[in-house]
């Protein structure tokens, strides 16, 4: 082999063994380095325990299912009052730990979170309260209310007494747009039953709640029990006094003819919708994500062997009507007060809904 192309075949073969060396040293970091690329992270704030029925342990049920999914890392604080800082401090916590979306699961939180949308200015905030607002935090919530309205649909067949008991945990938006519902689906079949409510002040007291459930049933004569408290102590009274109850955020099972159904939700659907707008960088772009039946969001549990053939009829018809289209809060509306809230040819707007109601609709009495 001539000099000139002996040095150009070793050029060439060093040029070949620098493309392998190269090739090999980059497949070699990447693989090294796999394992250490590091998952979105997520954070979920509860205010009980993560395996409480009622409220907590569907959110975290949910929430865990959905980043499980999109193998998303989650962390988790459950037992944190909104009165005491306490969510405040598990939030600092999580975005310490990476956390780039934190979801705070209660209305309690509002005030924290109107502190933590400004302190992490660049972590998305989702909350259940739509009384806090920021760049960085949106209102997520379930049009829980169209369940309501079928239950108390169902209620309004349902009772004898015309007296169907309502215990709740505060007089929020929140909680006087469930009552609301209601009452309007107790009145679509029964223009002559009335909705007694009870508030407990809190959403978590099961001394109170037994009480007031004892109270609506006794004395006031309610033969039909429903409830807005983060557990079922209500559906426990009214089953050991043969009362039929309804139930709220999940399957009691107990196989009760007392027990007539229960409103549900799919929060794994719905925050495996959330978690994937975060991911997209599209979680903050509108002011709140509500959605319900017509995404098959809300349900209703399997209905009790109570239940007539004609009341199952009407539950569908209803059910139909609203997947149609029509509106729970729609058509002439009066408080009771007497004050007309809607006009005939009006439909409450979401944002009226969400934030300002502040009044219960004629045939709800308020006991102390």
């Amino acid at each position: 082999m001539e000099p000139k192309q002996r040095s150009m075949f070793e050029w060439a073969m060093l040029l070949g063994l620098f493309f392998f060396i190269t090739a090999l040293g980059a497949s070699l970091w990447y693989f090294s380095n796999d394992k250490d690329i590091k998952k979105p992270v997520v954070g979920i704030v509860l205010l009980g325990d993560r395996n409480e029925e009622g409220w907590n342990a569907p959110q975290y049920r949910g929430m865990k299912k959905a980043c499980d999914a999109m193998g998303v890392e989650l962390l988790v604080s459950d037992n944190n009052s909104g009165l005491d800082g306490k969510c405040a401090d598990a939030v600092r916590k999580m975005v310490e730990n990476g956390a780039g979306m934190v979801f705070l699961t209660s209305y309690s939180y509002t005030a924290d979170g109107k502190t933590l949308i400004r302190e992490f200015p660049q972590v998305a905030f989702g909350t259940n309260s739509a009384e806090c607002r920021g760049r960085n935090m949106t209102s997520y919530f379930i049009r829980m209310y169209q369940g309501r309205y079928l239950t108390g649909a169902l209620a309004g067949m349902r009772t004898k007494s015309n007296v169907i008991g309502y215990v709740a945990a505060m007089p929020n938006s929140e909680v006087n747009r469930g009552i609301n519902a209601f009452t309007l689906g107790v009145q679509r079949t029964n223009p002559n039953a009335r909705v007694v409510v009870m508030y407990t002040g809190s959403w978590e007291n099961e001394e109170v709640e037994e009480e007031h459930t004892y109270r609506l049933i006794t004395q006031e004569k309610a033969d039909v029990i429903t409830y807005h408290q983060d557990e079922p102590m209500a559906a426990t009274v009214a089953e050991k006094m043969g009362v039929d109850y309804i139930g709220y955020y999940e399957d009691l099972q107990n196989g009760s003819e007392h027990d007539l159904t229960s409103i549900m939700c799919n929060w794994d659907r719905y925050y495996e919708d959330i978690v994937r707008y975060y991911l997209k960088g599209e979680m903050n772009f509108v002011d709140n994500r509500w959605v319900g039946m017509e995404a098959d969001l809300v349900e209703l549990s399997q209905l009790s062997d109570a239940v007539t053939y004609e009341q199952r009829t009407v539950l569908k018809q209803l059910k139909k009507e609203m997947l149609a289209g029509r509106f729970v809060f729609a058509g002439e509306i009066f408080d009771n007060k007497g004050r007309r809230r809607c006009q005939p040819n009006e439909v409450i707007r979401d944002e009226y809904l969400l934030q300002h109601m502040d009044w219960l609709v004629k045939g709800v009495d308020v006991l102390e």
